[in-house]
């Protein structure tokens, strides 16, 4: 099964996942990079990062989206932004128009739930299956080989039904 993997990373937790998962997957891979990026450190992280998430912004990238119809299976990873996704991934959404695509989803956090980023994820793809999701708290900087073998794992069990 055709596999490809993208992700929006800001600090390097969701690429670390994303590039795991595509290793574990023999998937090809997508990072999505912003047109007008978005500040690592201070306070604008916050409100440039959490202000575009309540807009429901749809920020500009400079990533080409491919045409994606060869593909079965697409995970898509961000990092959590004020309880819902990083706004990348809704350009990406509204670019790649994806439906009946089996779906998986992962998100990177500092901490806190991550249930309504995932709900939020599954309503921008309505019209395709979600197949499973999982969860890391900044795993490049906290326990990441635990982590990672917790990638492989779950890539494992998702493999082994298709």
């Amino acid at each position: 099964m055709k596999s490809i993997v993208v992700f929006y990373s800001l600090e390097g937790n969701c690429k670390l996942i994303g590039n795991t998962i595509a290793e574990a997957a023999h998937s090809d891979i997508l990072e999505l990079k912003l047109r007008k990026p978005v500040p690592v450190k201070g306070p604008m992280k916050f409100l440039a990062g959490g202000g575009s998430v309540m807009k429901k912004s749809s920020p500009e990238l400079t990533t080409v989206i491919p045409d994606l119809s060869d593909y079965q299976l697409i995970f898509i990873g961000a990092p959590v932004w004020a309880g819902s996704f990083a706004p990348a991934i809704r350009t990406f959404a509204s670019s790649a128009r994806l439906e009946n695509k089996k779906m998986c989803f992962f998100t990177c956090c500092a901490g806190g739930p991550t249930e309504k980023c995932i709900s939020d994820m599954k309503s921008l793809f309505e019209g395709n299956l979600f197949i499973s999701d999982i969860s890391f708290v900044n795993p490049a900087t906290k326990d990441t080989k635990s982590c990672l073998n917790k990638v492989r794992d779950w890539v494992s069990g998702l493999t082994e039904d298709f």
